[in-house]
């Protein structure tokens, strides 16, 4: 048997025999052309900064969604979540995620948002995970070609549950230390963290249920907008 995470976050056994032909298959969703490669090297405008422009985000591996989500006069950007739709083509949000270096560790993370729904009746895209439907904080190593276990990291602090606290104001501050922290295969140590944080490529959050934290989220029903208001490395 082999151990193998396939894109977000969870620590799951696959026979050997169908490990290579999955190790392939480590991003969500095949339409997305970072599907095999993971998101391409881009430089920040300036290091140890989080830009506020929408454009300077990316939406990653999701389907029905643009490319970069859009201003919001209330913080630094929003998106809608999709309807899931059809099953053979379903709707789905998984990834968020702008280019950041950083020249110093960190002591901590902080992160404020806030979810505005309307009866809102939300879905886990991979029929294997399970509700309630999650945000989490992460970020990517520079060159991540989504099948490297130290290439993202996933706070787990971060963890909001959808519509368990909607239409409130959250923030997180979590620690940079390995025990609030662990990497694609769930594990962790705080020499890896700091090494995969001195490559930093990318800086986000991911959208799935409580097993994979990136598959991605969608709406059975009713309406809900993520409003990022503000992200900080301190």
């Amino acid at each position: 048997m082999a151990e193998r995470n396939l894109c977000c976050h969870r620590l799951v056994i696959v026979p050997t025999a169908v490990f290579v032909l999955l190790a392939l298959l480590v991003s969500c969703d095949p339409h997305d052309p970072n599907y095999y490669f993971g998101p391409p090297n881009t430089p920040p405008q300036s290091p140890n900064t989080i830009s506020p422009d929408p454009q300077l985000w990316n939406i990653y591996y999701s389907n029905h969604m643009p490319a970069h989500p859009s201003p919001d006069p209330e913080g630094m950007w929003s998106i809608d979540f999709p309807n899931y739709g059809s099953w053979s083509d379903p709707g789905h949000v998984n990834y968020i995620q702008t280019p950041y270096r950083s020249t110093t560790i960190p002591q901590s993370i902080s992160i404020t948002f806030r979810v505005e729904s309307t009866e809102p009746s939300y879905d886990v895209v991979d029929p294997s995970d399970r509700l309630p439907a999650t945000v989490h904080l992460f970020f990517e190593q520079q060159n991540d070609d989504l099948t490297w276990p130290d290439g993202r990291w996933w706070a787990h602090p971060s963890l909001y549950n959808l519509g368990s606290q909607d239409g409130q104001t959250i923030t997180y501050n979590i620690p940079f230390t390995y025990d609030q922290w662990s990497n694609v295969e769930a594990q962790s140590g705080q020499d890896a963290l700091e090494a995969a944080w001195q490559n930093i490529g990318w800086i986000g959050v991911t959208f799935g249920g409580q097993f994979f934290w990136g598959h991605g989220v969608a709406m059975d029903s009713g309406t809900a907008r993520y409003v990022l208001i503000n992200i900080q490395v301190n």
